[in-house]
């Protein structure tokens, strides 16, 4: 029997929530700025908003940014709907789904837009393939342990359809639950899988200890090319879009600071005062987390992670996808999606 997958699981509570969108937001003095709450994550988390904060940047856009920590995206985009946070920090598939359900949601600025997602090896594991890279590393994986979040999640879905346009069945791995980065890389450490579909710092973490390596990263994947067409759309700030209607200088002020602050992380002079600010909201307490700290960031900026874009041919390209991989009923268009103020590049 085929497990359904986190967002097929959430349909329903978005069903019962999407009512909550049309409440009124909170009544805030009228000399004071609106507070806008944000969603935020582990690890580097909602950075660019960290950031903005920190700097002093929300306050000179008009608006008290706050951040409350809500480790998954289902459960953000349900918050936002509940109207208990303003901006939610989600993947472009868990606000397809909501809106697929009348969740009346825009993605108003991106926040990590490249795919997140990435195959973790154990030290020990031999891929002949490895030195070919996609699609020919893939045919090594069959018959191996293949550790994801949870089963039927879009670590699952994305190690499966990796495997079918490299020709293969989806169930020629055997798929185990094994949760968060931290987690899965303490199961592939163990012995307990072979690899994981995990994403950062599980990769970080494994460069740092050498337990394990990162064989495929989708950040930065050429193959296949429908995943390549996907960047530009990953992670985004999502608002409802009753709040951009009713308080445009609102949506407008959060495009405007994550501007800022992409171009501010983007910028290796800042790297230090980055991770100090980062720090402050998530400190890696961990075994060399500061250099864990550091290494993750540093690949968000290779990969060209931290932009404020939302191009809408991605968000295109990845509806496209949760088509091929099923993880939705139907899709959605476009422009239910993303708020036409959002910028493009």
């Amino acid at each position: 029997m085929t497990t359904p997958s986190p967002l097929a699981r959430l349909l329903p509570a978005l069903a019962l929530a999407a009512g909550a969108a049309l409440l009124p937001a909170p009544a805030l003095a009228a000399d004071a700025p609106p507070v806008v709450r944000f969603q935020d994550y582990p690890g580097h988390g909602n950075l660019l908003i960290r950031v903005a904060r920190s700097k002093g940047w929300c306050q000179a856009a008009g608006i008290t940014c706050e951040l409350k920590p809500i480790p998954q995206a289902p459960l953000g985009v349900q918050a936002l709907i509940g109207n208990s946070i303003d901006v939610a920090q989600t993947p472009i598939e868990v606000l397809a789904s909501a809106v697929l359900r009348g969740a009346k949601l825009r993605a108003v600025a991106g926040s990590a837009v490249t795919n997140i997602f990435q195959i973790d090896a154990a030290a020990g594991l031999a891929l002949a393939h490895e030195g070919e890279g996609y699609p020919a590393l893939m045919q090594d994986f069959k018959g191996k342990k293949i550790g994801v979040v949870a089963r039927g999640s879009a670590s699952e879905s994305f190690f499966a359809w990796l495997m079918q346009q490299a020709g293969h069945q989806a169930d020629d791995v055997t798929y185990v639950a094994v949760g968060a980065p931290n987690t899965a890389f303490a199961a592939l450490r163990q012995g307990q899988v072979d690899a994981i579909s995990s994403f950062e710092p599980a990769g970080t973490m494994c460069e740092v200890s050498r337990a394990c390596r990162v064989v495929y990263r989708g950040a930065t994947a050429e193959k296949p090319a429908l995943l390549r067409s996907m960047y530009g759309a990953g992670v985004a700030l999502v608002m409802r879009a009753q709040q951009i209607a009713e308080q445009p200088q609102i949506a407008k002020a959060v495009v405007k600071i994550s501007q800022q602050a992409a171009d501010f992380v983007n910028d290796r002079a800042n790297e230090a005062e980055v991770l100090k600010i980062s720090a402050q909201y998530f400190p890696y307490d961990m075994p060399q987390g500061d250099a864990i700290a550091k290494r993750a960031l540093e690949l968000g900026i290779d990969s060209n992670a931290y932009k404020a874009m939302v191009r809408r041919s991605a968000v295109q390209s990845t509806l496209t996808y949760l088509q091929q991989t099923k993880q939705l009923p139907g899709a959605p268009k476009v422009e239910d999606l993303v708020w036409d103020g959002a910028p493009q590049e």
